[in-house]
């Protein structure tokens, strides 16, 4: 998809991530100290940048409790955005936490008596089409028995969680049980909107929810996301709201000139269609007319010269036709032609 840049642009934000894991930890949330949430990707790349481990990886630290060094422990949330299904994502989730881990043994962190810190894999997908992919790399190979299965199933590593955008879930929890005041939902309502006229009116009320300085960053972000996905259904970002204007204009307003850049727009496709059609009517008219004057080769070489030609142009091709005596004096003219 043309938008994937923009949606894991907002998951660079502390406060999207925190979001996230509020809607795939609802029981354990309150646990963590958001206030602590640090993006540690950076330090989970090989030197030469081919092995990396995710897309994200934060580090949060839980609430309460001390580890024998004194440190509290933490969290780390690995995170992977996919837009379509991948059917190996469990294996690849395993491997990015063993290489998560052992990069942090081979730093000497952290020390035997601080422990490993756990580990929690997303995978964060906004595709529109079902998420098919089995939950652990275990499901991979199932055994033929399932006495065996249920045993060995105690010794496999934790699955990873998943927030669906396509399919509107997070860990089962279908999008109406989601707070209205989460971001993550916010960018997931904005994707489910059915038109691309809707995405102004919906990016206000997302807006509107999010006030205050210290929600800018977001609200500029969700503004990028918006209009990264009025480029994909349209073809273009032309006349979609710039944020200043989004920031600075009343609701109702900014609505109503969405409504007249989007009648704009729509007129402009209506004749876009229109003319090419009027082109393309022409074009299949000369080359008809060009095989019986000047034959079938004629013709063909015809049909790729007129690619492209607007409908102006092709009425002053049909004028040459009648002017010119031979196929090669037609073609020649055709080819010189500025």
């Amino acid at each position: 998809m043309k938008h994937d840049a923009a949606h894991k642009h907002i998951y660079i934000l502390p406060e999207v991530t925190a979001d996230l894991l509020r809607l795939v930890l609802p029981d354990w949330a309150d646990h963590l100290d958001f206030e602590t949430l640090e993006d540690v990707s950076s330090e989970f790349f090989d030197a030469n940048h081919d092995k990396r481990v995710g897309d994200m990886v934060w580090r949060v630290q839980l609430r309460g409790g001390r580890k024998k060094n004194g440190e509290r422990p933490s969290l780390l949330v690995l995170i992977e955005f996919q837009s379509e299904v991948d059917w190996h994502m469990a294996r690849r989730m395993r491997e990015y936490t063993d290489l998560l881990l052992a990069r942090l043994i081979r730093r000497g962190r952290p020390r035997r008596e601080g422990g490993l810190p756990w580990v929690l894999p997303i995978a964060v997908y906004n595709g529109s089409k079902p998420w098919t992919a089995r939950g652990r790399s275990s499901d991979l190979a199932p055994l033929p028995w399932a006495g065996m299965e249920r045993a060995l199933a105690l010794l496999q590593p934790q699955k990873y969680a998943l927030l669906s955008a396509g399919t509107l879930t997070a860990e089962g929890r279908p999008a109406e049980d989601w707070p209205l005041g989460n971001r993550v939902a916010a960018t997931v309502r904005l994707q489910r909107c059915g038109s691309p006229k809707a995405l102004v009116p919906q990016l206000l009320a997302e807006a509107e929810r999010f006030p205050g300085p210290a929600n800018a960053s977001f609200r500029q972000a969700l503004h990028a996301w918006a209009k990264a996905l009025w480029a994909d259904r349209t073809g273009s970002a032309d006349g979609f709201p710039s944020f200043e204007e989004l920031e600075g204009t009343g609701g109702t307003k900014m609505t109503t000139v969405l409504e007249a850049r989007w009648d704009q727009w729509e007129a402009g496709v209506r004749q876009e269609g229109l003319e090419q059609g009027v082109a393309q009517g022409r074009a299949d008219l000369l080359r008809h007319q060009a095989e019986r004057r000047f034959g079938a080769e004629a013709a063909g070489q015809l049909a790729s010269l007129l690619a492209g030609m607007n409908a102006d142009r092709l009425i002053e091709v049909s004028d040459w036709m009648i002017e010119c005596q031979t196929a090669g004096e037609f073609l020649d003219r055709l080819n010189h032609k500025d």
